[in-house]
């Protein structure tokens, strides 16, 4: 009798512990940072060339190229960068960075976004900020935080764009968001002159609405995976262009409920070397 009953009781506890499992869902996409990228240059063709390799290994669901993807704004870097980029057989996404378009001295943004969607159909070419949808349970969020006029190391979020994100959380109330930048909110270090700026009200935001599951960001050249205290992570990537020329894979593991308390989804963070 009682081994029946052991039967029995291992049986349930099997049968829940798999339904468990069950739920469990998982989201792994990749993140390259400050590619710097200058037409000619043979030798980050060929690490552009092999990071299209790693990434057929990695199977990421999305690639997210976080600004600074050219290091002087003229467009025949940007045309050679993106025929670099061509091989990569994921989605992938580009977040622009204080290097790469602005009209002093440079491309115009519309300009710039025009060659990126010329190569690029998961981008549309009038589209400084915008989102997209990795599966049901996500929103990807792609902010710009550069200068219009002129480049500048200091980031913002423009009132416009804050108003416009407030607004997809308002509209997706039940989908956890993470959201691309190329300055960080939080950065890796204080430096200063790398700072964003006017980051009071953007904080507000993140506060208020406790479904934003992470901010990945580029810029400062270090990669760090800090917490903030509403348990927002806040993901800085390495630079591409520096040796060993490495990126960050994403996994996070999550069940259907965990845009109601994104700080307990599990995230890893890898650093993958091309």
């Amino acid at each position: 009798m009682l081994k029946k009953l052991y039967i029995l009781l291992l049986t349930f506890f099997t049968l829940i512990s798999s339904q468990s499992l069950s739920f469990a869902e998982e989201l792994q996409f990749a993140q390259v940072s400050d590619i710097h990228y200058l037409y000619p240059d043979e030798q980050m063709d060929k690490y552009l060339y092999f990071l299209s390799l790693s990434l057929k290994k990695q199977h990421p669901s999305f690639v997210v190229f976080l600004g600074d993807n050219v290091d002087k704004s003229k467009d025949t870097h940007v045309i050679s960068l993106m025929r670099a980029l061509h091989s990569i057989n994921s989605d992938y996404y580009l977040v622009l960075g204080d290097k790469d378009a602005y009209s002093f001295g440079g491309l115009e943004k519309n300009i710039y976004l025009d060659i990126v969607s010329t190569f690029n159909s998961n981008q549309k070419n009038d589209e400084k900020y915008y989102y997209f949808k990795p599966n049901k349970d996500f929103i990807c969020v792609v902010l710009d935080d550069t200068s219009d006029f002129a480049p500048s190391t200091h980031g913002e979020i423009s009132d416009e764009q804050l108003s416009w994100l407030e607004n997809l959380l308002i509209k997706y109330p039940k989908k956890m968001f993470i959201i691309f930048e190329h300055s960080p909110l939080v950065p890796p270090r204080v430096e200063y002159k790398m700072s964003m700026l006017n980051t009071e009200s953007y904080q507000n935001l993140i506060k208020k609405y406790k479904n934003i599951l992470l901010i990945s960001s580029g810029h400062y050249h270090q990669e760090a995976v800090l917490t903030d205290d509403n348990g927002v992570r806040h993901i800085s990537a390495p630079a591409f262009k520096d040796i060993p020329h490495s990126y960050q894979m994403i996994k996070i593991i999550y069940d259907e409920n965990s845009y109601k308390s994104p700080d307990k989804v599990e995230i890893s963070v890898t650093k993958v070397k091309v």
